[in-house]
């Protein structure tokens, strides 16, 4: 079975300065000496995670690159090691100077060896048309959908859809769930960025993530799978983010998945998730957010290339064709596992087959 695609989706490498004197043990924090420098030695079982870590990170590279092109990359993930280490250790989130330039060379040195065996997938290519609001609804608790006081100007282009566009397209959304599904979903908006752009998205409509917004664009919604994937894709960025699967806030932390203004809560799906599939190569993924060749590296472990922009996008890339498949993959691959992950849990199974006789797919 070919593995579902949805998306078609250079790398930006930053100037290594070697400072003077690098060679010298200093002062500085942690022994570094800057980059090119050690904190330390590592220890046996260190070495043996720093290669493991490379094996990792260089993905569908690893059986290709040459002795001497893994040996480059395992020093400098030697070199990183124990900065990277001191700082879990404080449970910060945020990297160093000198472990961030590290990381971005390693980058680099990924980045040329995908070029050189594998292709140049270039960026992803994504603009930022303008978007237009075309109404805004206020959800009630019935789940109805009434005109919010806060309307789009009159010129925003309301004309080209009716007030029956609207309904149908949260009738059709609304049929797609389970009738509680929704509850914590105040608003809907619906907006256009012209065709082929943006189908939907979700997002909070509070500081804390108990209650959400979905909006929608119409000159998108004609595709019917298109529409059902990009629904289920959305609400499950709502069931991983919501406020008690993940904390917003500016305290990050290191010990669980983070994003900027965001922590992920210990044993919640999307860090579960995470503490599985994803902290091999996560710092080379936020590295260089705009390169397409970190997917071509790592293109068995992704069940669509959308899905390898980010762990929050991977885990609602796989949710959605966890729903949609017939049955449990049978194979190992890790793209497969990642649709099985949710079969662990009772709830996800239950929802699962509830979402499938809303499809009439049961």
């Amino acid at each position: 079975m070919h593995k579902f695609r949805r998306f078609t989706l250079i790398a930006l490498v930053l100037a290594l300065l070697l400072l003077s004197g690098c060679g010298r043990e200093t002062a500085a924090a942690g022994g570094f000496a800057g980059v090119g420098g050690r904190a330390r030695e590592l220890t046996e079982e260190e070495t043996a995670a720093a290669r493991e870590r490379v094996e990792a990170q260089l993905g569908l590279l690893a059986g290709q690159v040459t002795e001497e092109e893994f040996d480059a990359c395992l020093d400098l993930m030697e070199q990183l090691w124990p900065l990277r280490q001191e700082r879990l250790d404080k449970d910060k989130w945020e990297k160093s100077t000198q472990e961030q330039r590290l990381v971005d060379k390693l980058n680099g040195l990924y980045e040329e060896y995908t070029v050189r065996y594998i292709g140049d997938g270039g960026t992803w290519g994504y603009g930022y048309p303008e978007e237009r609001t075309l109404a805004v609804f206020d959800i009630t608790s019935s789940g109805a959908i009434v005109r919010s006081q806060t309307q789009p100007s009159q010129d925003s282009g309301r004309e080209e859809y009716t007030e029956a566009d609207f309904q149908l397209l949260w009738d059709q959304m609304t049929a797609m769930l389970p009738e509680d599904a929704w509850e914590d979903f105040v608003r809907f908006t619906v907006f256009t960025d012209g065709e082929n752009e943006t189908l939907a998205y979700v997002r909070q409509a509070d500081n804390t993530g108990e209650k959400w917004e979905i909006a929608v664009d119409p000159a998108d919604a004609g595709d019917g799978q298109m529409f059902v994937e990009t629904v289920l894709h959305e609400y499950s960025h709502y069931l991983t983010l919501n406020d008690g699967q993940v904390k917003y806030t500016t305290r990050q932390t290191a010990s669980t998945y983070n994003e900027l203004g965001m922590v992920c809560r210990e044993g919640s799906y999307l860090d579960d998730f995470y503490q599985r599939f994803w902290t091999g190569y996560l710092d080379d993924r936020l590295s260089d957010m705009d390169t397409y060749n970190f997917f071509l590296r790592h293109e068995d472990d992704f069940v669509t290339d959308y899905a390898s922009s980010s762990p929050s996008e991977d885990i609602a890339e796989s949710f959605t064709y966890f729903v949609l498949q017939d049955k449990p993959r049978e194979g190992d691959a890790v793209w497969e596992q990642k649709l099985n992950f949710f079969f662990a849990y009772p709830e996800m199974v239950s929802l699962r087959s509830d979402i499938r006789t809303c499809l009439g797919l049961s």
